[in-house]
């Protein structure tokens, strides 16, 4: 078995004299993030719903949209989310041995949305360790992550290395093979600070989509969605009103988590 090494690298370049930006006024769209997962070794799940709106370039306040119906449809039978915190909607306990679709309704100011999904399985993390190396300015953190791939061909995996930092990976170039991924924080990454480190799998269509949209968000703190500029289409439909679509995605996933603790130079 062959063991392969990548390197992500976080560069963030400054500039002393200011810009005076004009941007255009973003506009109004739904957004709907949604996961549905399950823990590797376990057989119940979590679906976790955040909606909001979107907002202007540089605002820093997400606009989170409350009195929404969330609801999962599975085997035939609906099971109601509850709002938790402004915007935040959750529902436990999930049975996810009972079938392989998953249905989401949502209803939101008098519209509809839905999507369904499949669950995509994942494998192991192996390792979380703290490495030794760093970027130019020499005062970045490194984590590596390392984990084997499962044995068939065309999985695709999103790792997520908290505080917004996301990567998508598929395994093309190391199918069957253990693979180390060599992330870098920057300086403001908080030290002996537990940071949970997830691996999930997800489906192409899932991978193609945070591509492009890591790709025109950049990891900026507000997340991708805060200041979205673009309107690339997930997997949820407004059945009210196809025009209007929302943005966001409906995922359903299997994960593993390791906690990473950087240790202060």
């Amino acid at each position: 078995m062959k063991k392969i090494i990548c390197v992500l690298g976080l560069l963030f370049i400054g500039c002393e004299d200011p810009i005076d930006v004009k941007l255009p006024k973003v506009e109004n769209k739904l957004v709907i993030d949604a996961m549905l997962w399950r823990n590797i070794g376990e057989t119940s799940g979590t679906l976790k719903v955040i909606i909001s709106r979107t907002t202007d370039y540089f605002n820093d306040e997400v606009p989170l949209v409350s009195n929404a119906t969330v609801s999962l449809e599975l085997s035939d039978m609906l099971y109601m989310a509850q709002e938790v915190l402004p915007g935040h909607y959750n529902l436990y306990n999930i049975d996810m041995n009972k079938t392989d679709n998953f249905t989401i309704h949502l209803t939101v100011d008098n519209n509809t949305y839905t999507a369904t999904e499949s669950l995509v399985l994942s494998t192991p993390l192996d390792s979380v360790i703290q490495g030794e190396n760093s970027l130019i300015s020499g005062d970045q953190v490194e984590a590596i992550v390392t984990l084997t791939d499962r044995p068939e061909t065309g999985n695709y995996y999103l790792i997520d290395f908290g505080y917004n930092n996301l990567f998508v990976t598929r395994d093309e170039f190391y199918n069957g093979n253990q693979i180390s991924f060599s992330f870098f924080y920057d300086k403001y990454f908080p030290k002996n600070n537990p940071t949970p480190i997830y691996l999930m799998g997800v489906d192409k269509d899932y991978y193609t989509y945070m591509q492009i949209l890591i790709s025109h968000a950049g990891q900026d703190g507000g997340g991708p969605f805060a200041t979205a500029n673009s309107t690339l289409r997930g997997n949820i439909q407004n059945t009210t009103n196809n025009n209007d679509f929302p943005l966001g995605y409906f995922r359903v996933v299997e994960r593993d988590s390791v906690i990473f603790t950087a240790v202060g130079k």
